[in-house]
């Protein structure tokens, strides 16, 4: 974790300590046949109040064990605020280290003093004040129940401010014009004037400009607004008017007296070249498809050849590309450490509609069988797209109607704005999500949208958060309960209940059922539903780390099983593990998922997973299991860990999926007790027939829906017998063709 884009504000600061719990890691689990869990030791943790500092805990190989930053959380009368340090192993040296205002107080205590102090048994410490001031932080009390060790005065590389360039790189040839340096600092906040910054030198000028982040963001020169340097945000100064040759620019991180920092790691400096300007206009040139192209259904590559243009990373000179009537940009970018996660941006992140593919090329995911255009346009370093008639190109293709498979799409209910999470009401209702607005909608029995939402929540929404996951209650028609999962300010993901009443939720009745689930701007997963034991399935992914999916004790890269107030049944296989966390999973080695269900016939869960650039799955969940991410992925043949019955190379990105009932009367008879999934990618709806007695086997699978009406996300069993799935702005009837 970094300390970027945070504001700490006190070098002096106080710490009143809470009243702790005791939580215990998971315990280990001896290997069979369903997979193995990991083996964890007791741990304790430590909670309290302080006033806009992060606390790290690290041990004796200088490994951060637990950190926390209370930046940006909201005080009490005293001005202090609540933390709390988790999991802290007990019976190994530990150091804790308070980081605020750029300066890192190591915490002493004892006679003799020292920093150094192992954890006994798992216990409740509580410190009291905790001042900071001059090179340490002191309790009032020190922890009882721990043993000191010989001190340890080195200050670990975790805990040491430092910054980071990552454009342009070292010795790059740039074209004439803007040079925008993107740069990340690491415990240390960059903030508005009078706090924490960032010095930049420019070539041999001894006067720094003075990076100031937060509200206003300002580069200053000499206490006023800088001529030839302007601020691009929290992370970028930009030199508008740099002379043909080479320079450099050295980044020096400064304290809030100005007092640059003297750590090797508080000074970084880069060196590029400005070309000379060339006579020759900048051009792109679409080399593939061909232009009014007819091209199958599927993910369409976009290759492209620049003359008279380097094409660069983020804060260089790039490339933006449009689709249809979307006025906004993809940003494509290439060069060091570009690859399909971070090479093609949309709104500055991550996007699954478009792939960076190549150096020259793209692709362009979930387009439906009709006329598409694809405009590119060079753009600079501030992303000013060049305005020579050489620097646009435009591409129009056709996406081909598919040949026909065994089942069709009807169109239920279109002009919708990303519904996911389709849940059926037992009068007939359909609730849903629109994922990108915060709304949960209504269909009525009719299908017909209802006007007013059902209920507005107030959601993060960017790249794979937002409003996730949609279920009602298995007593709904006497409850009325509707459990919703998404991704609240923090960030982070959290489930909550509401109740309805004539249609609308009722004020007041939220409740929350898991908080504090992790969350990140990919990999959230989120999908929710009932099992048929009346319990409550959440699937969460890895947040883009791959450690959570193997740790018992973090919510993240699980399935969890909770019973519906949120508490953990007693027959969950972790049940007997000391940490709250690790009583919730059911299953764990999970990445990231978009879609599960409970087969109708035999009660077996079944997920989607998508895979990194590999190894999509289609898994048949146990309690207990653990699937193998991020150690093994596809089909191993580890028998520490779960294969899927299926595995797909390259990734179709699969998402909902659904269980054909064995008396269904409007699917043909092979049809019965299948699994049906959708894929993001292609569009398609692909069969699983299953096998064995049991149905837990893998009989044949197939493409049962060839695509043509662009990606698709949600499946859901209808009151009339038929499957609907959801697009991007539709919802589907799935019929026999």
């Amino acid at each position: 974790m970094t300390m970027m884009g945070r504001s700490l504000r006190s070098v002096v600061c106080t710490f009143g300590f809470l009243a702790l719990g005791v939580l215990l890691a998971a315990c280990s689990q001896s290997g069979d046949s369903e997979g193995t869990a990991p083996t964890a030791q007791p741990t304790a943790s430590m909670s309290g109040t302080v006033s806009g500092t992060r606390i790290v805990a690290v041990n004796s190989s200088d490994q951060i064990v637990a950190e926390e930053d209370t930046t940006g959380r909201m005080p009490n009368a005293q001005g202090q605020i609540s933390w709390q340090l988790r999991n802290l192993p007990t019976d190994t040296n530990l150091r804790i280290f308070f980081l605020t205002g750029g300066n890192v107080y190591p915490m002493y205590f004892g006679n003799p003093i020292s920093n150094v102090f192992s954890i006994n048994t798992p216990t409740a410490i509580e410190l009291g004040h905790v001042t900071t001031a001059g090179t340490q932080a002191t309790p009032e009390t020190p922890p009882m129940g721990v043993t000191p060790g010989p001190a340890n005065n080195a200050s670990p590389p975790v805990v040491t401010p430092g910054v980071t360039i990552s454009s342009p790189v070292n010795n790059v040839m740039l074209p004439n014009g803007p040079v925008t340096i993107t740069f990340d600092t690491q415990n240390f906040t960059v903030g508005p004037i009078n706090q924490a910054h960032v010095h930049a030198y420019l070539d041999s000028d001894p006067i720094p400009y003075h990076f100031y982040a937060g509200s206003p963001g300002q580069v200053l020169y000499r206490l006023s607004a800088a001529d030839n340097a302007q601020w691009q945000s929290d992370t970028q100064i930009s030199f508008p008017a740099l002379a043909v040759g080479t320079h450099q620019v050295r980044l020096v991180l400064a304290d809030p007296s100005d007092t640059e920092l003297m750590n090797a790691d508080a000074t970084k400096t880069v060196m590029f070249s400005v070309a000379v300007p060339s006579s020759n206009q900048p051009t792109v040139t679409i080399v593939s498809p061909a232009p009014n192209a007819t091209v199958p259904v599927g993910p369409v590559t976009v290759s492209f050849t620049t003359q008279f243009f380097a094409m660069g990373t983020s804060g260089q000179t790039h490339l933006h590309f449009y689709l249809d009537n979307d006025p906004v940009p993809y940003m494509f970018y290439d060069g060091a450490g570009i690859n399909e996660d971070n090479g093609v941006q949309y709104n500055n992140a991550h996007t699954h509609f478009a792939h960076w593919k190549t150096g020259r090329s793209f692709e362009i995911f979930g387009l439906s069988s009709t006329a598409h255009d694809v405009r590119v346009i060079l753009a600079d370093a501030n992303h000013t797209e060049l305005t020579n008639a050489e620097a646009t190109k435009t591409l129009n293709i056709t996406v081909s109607q598919p040949p026909s498979g065994d089942l069709q799409l009807q169109s239920a209910l279109p002009g919708l704005n990303f519904p996911v999470g389709m849940s059926l009401a037992p009068d007939g209702r359909i609730f849903f999500n629109e994922r990108l607005t915060g709304a949960i909608r209504i269909i009525n029995q009719q299908w017909q949208l209802v006007s007013t939402p059902f209920c507005q929540l107030t959601v993060l929404a960017g790249n794979e958060q937002g409003l996730l996951g949609l279920t009602l209650d298995p007593n709904f028609a006497s409850n009325h309960f509707v459990y919703v999962y998404y991704t609240a300010s923090g960030p982070k993901n959290r489930v909550v209940r509401y109740t309805e009443s004539s249609g609308q939720c009722v004020q007041g009745s939220e409740t929350v059922i898991l908080d504090d689930i992790p969350s990140s701007s990919i990999h959230n997963a989120g999908i929710i539903q009932f099992g048929p034991d009346g319990k409550l399935y959440i699937i969460t992914g890895d947040t883009d780390n791959t450690a959570n999916s193997q740790s018992l004790t973090s919510l993240a890269g699980k399935i969890l099983r909770l019973n519906p107030d949120g508490t953990p049944p007693s027959d969950n296989p972790f049940a007997a593990d000391a940490n709250a966390n690790a009583k919730k999973v059911y299953a764990l080695g999970i990445r990231n998922s978009y879609g599960f269900t409970f087969h109708g016939h035999t009660g077996q869960l079944w997920q989607t997973e998508n895979g990194p650039g590999d190894s999509d799955e289609i898994n048949r969940i146990v309690a207990g299991g653990n699937y193998g991410w991020p150690t093994v992925r596809g089909i191993a043949g580890n028998p520490n860990f779960i294969d899927p019955i299926l595995s797909y190379t390259p990734t179709i990105a699969p998402t909902g999926i659904v269980a054909i009932p064995e008396d269904s009367t409007v699917y043909p008879a092979a049809y019965r007790n299948n699994l049906l999934f959708v894929d993001f990618n292609d569009g398609m709806i692909r069969r699983v027939v299953l096998s064995g007695p049991n149905l837990t086997q893998l009989g044949t699978s197939s493409i049962a829906y060839n695509g043509g009406e662009g990606l698709l996300l949600s499946l859901m069993l209808g009151a009339d017998g038929y499957v609907y799935v959801s697009s991007s702005n539709g919802i589907y009837r799935v019929v026999p063709h």
